[in-house]
């Protein structure tokens, strides 16, 4: 039996690892905590330009107006839409970063994939955010507001109608990427497409709670982005059995 004594090195080792892992993400974080923070700055300027792009769904609703209620609500909901642009603005050098936290655990060969990770991940999110805007948002309001009875007045607070667009433009950012988060797992050989066919009946079911979690309590809008987290998922899957058959036959 190995005394315990030579195990200390090993576990000592272990930890200095997962600290070595830690300080690097906290590197990485800092880098891009950075960047969105100058990013945002920049955006701030072009925030009430922003703000009525954002509002353009409002405009097809008769009857809609927006009012504000508190005297900081205007300048917290600038702040906000400065810091969402910063992050579309970003989202490259935040890929890259993830890739060189991430980087040192993939083949030499396979480090080669930044450019496709960083402009594929980009599109991507930049995508979702189109989708919610130019698809989601418009029905969505259509539909909400055809519950409001002819006798109740259809004003909208600020802070409340853009917490609700940045939710879904990040969510549906957020979405557009599972395709290439799975390519990802496939290629570099952590999943198999195997394991992602068995799970497809439970991601039907998180797709559904994703849903109810980052969109509005009605069916129509949770039915908007239930669906496209289902068919990401089968996309994600088709991606992963070409990646992942490549990486067997490199292996062979």
């Amino acid at each position: 039996m190995t005394h315990p004594q030579f195990q200390e090195p090993e576990e000592d080792s272990a930890r200095m690892s997962f600290i070595s892992h830690l300080g690097e993400l906290r590197r990485r974080l800092m880098y891009v905590v950075a960047v969105l923070l100058a990013a945002a700055l920049g955006c701030f300027s072009f925030a009430p330009e922003l703000f009525e792009i954002l509002r353009r769904p409002l405009e097809n609703i008769p009857d809609a107006s927006m009012i504000v209620l508190t005297p900081l609500e205007m300048f917290v909901t600038y702040l906000k839409l400065a810091v969402v642009a910063g992050i579309f603005v970003t989202t490259p050098w935040i890929l890259v970063q993830l890739w060189l936290f991430i980087a040192p655990g993939l083949y030499q060969n396979e480090r080669r994939w930044l450019a496709p990770f960083v402009i594929l991940g980009s599109l991507f999110f930049c995508l979702g955010g189109a989708f919610a805007f130019y698809v989601v948002l418009p029905l969505g309001f259509e539909y909400l507001v055809k519950m409001v009875p002819d006798s109740v007045d259809a004003n909208y607070s600020v802070g409340a109608y853009f917490a609700l667009v940045i939710r879904l433009l990040l969510a549906f950012g957020l979405v557009f990427e599972l395709p290439l988060v799975m390519w990802i797992l496939a290629a570099a050989g952590i999943t198999s497409p195997d394991f992602f066919s068995t799970k497809r009946k439970y991601w039907i079911v998180v797709a559904v709670v994703l849903a109810a979690f980052f969109t509005p309590p009605d069916p129509f809008t949770q039915l908007l982005m239930a669906v496209p987290l289902v068919l990401f998922f089968e996309l994600g899957i088709l991606g992963a059995k070409l990646f992942y058959r490549k990486r067997q036959e490199k292996e062979a």
